[in-house]
């Protein structure tokens, strides 16, 4: 499988979530902010710096994200989060 890396990209334009069900108690996302120090809640819901990633271009005018690629997409939020993006 490593020798397929290079069809996939993650895109992630949200980081956090609210904690709506009990299976949210086990949710890597707030383990891993507490990890790596981050200053701000993962219960609070925030553009990211990729947020713009899929109409992004290189130097040299090529996209970021290329035309045929598997994109994973929010896996450190929810995608139809309510507090995402009016």
């Amino acid at each position: 499988m490593s020798e397929h890396w290079e069809i996939y990209a993650d895109w992630n334009p949200w980081h956090g979530c609210t904690k709506i069900s009990p299976g949210c108690k086990y949710c890597y996302v707030y383990r891993q902010d507490v990890m790596y120090g981050s200053d701000v809640s993962s219960s609070e819901c925030r553009k990211t710096g990729a947020f713009y990633l899929p109409i992004k271009r290189k130097r040299d005018k090529s996209w970021k994200i290329e035309s045929g690629k598997v994109v994973f997409t929010c896996f450190t939020s929810d995608f139809l989060l309510k507090d995402a993006d009016p």
